[in-house]
């Protein structure tokens, strides 16, 4: 799907140390709408982005674990386990939006600490990684 590497790229362009964390072969038959970035070594936060399935929405989130080592034992874990796995972890921001095509962003919600103007409609790719980035 277009959309989900415009918002690779994005997560890329905006935290270029990022990684997404990949799943086992175990997994490889199930249908996979969840997504997870480290932003950065040393980090106790991670990205999350969901993907609806059926639709353009998505929902992008920063989590917060306690510690970066708790973060490191439980990425670790995800390949094995799958995204139960971050459930500890506590949204700081989040952004439910529609893709319009053509890396046209539509803000449905903004919830927790964006710093963005949260009246705008329009978003782009790097105003989205704004809203999330818990570093900022």
């Amino acid at each position: 799907m277009d959309v989900l590497n415009y918002l690779r790229d994005e997560i890329k362009a905006y935290f270029p140390e990022s990684s997404e964390l990949q799943l086992s072969s175990a997994f490889a038959n199930q249908r996979r709408f969840n997504f997870y970035f480290e932003i950065a070594p040393q980090q106790r936060f991670l990205l999350y982005l969901s993907w609806d399935g059926d639709y353009n929405r998505f929902t992008f989130k920063s989590l917060e674990f306690s510690s970066e080592e708790v973060l490191r034992t439980l990425a670790g874990a995800y390949p094995e386990k799958g995204s139960r796995t971050f459930n500890i972890g506590k949204p700081r921001s989040t952004v439910s939006f529609e893709s319009k095509g053509s890396g046209s962003l539509s803000a449905l919600e903004f919830k927790g600490v964006t710093g963005f103007d949260t009246a705008a409609k329009e978003i782009s790719g790097r105003e989205l990684m704004e809203c999330v980035d818990p570093l900022r």
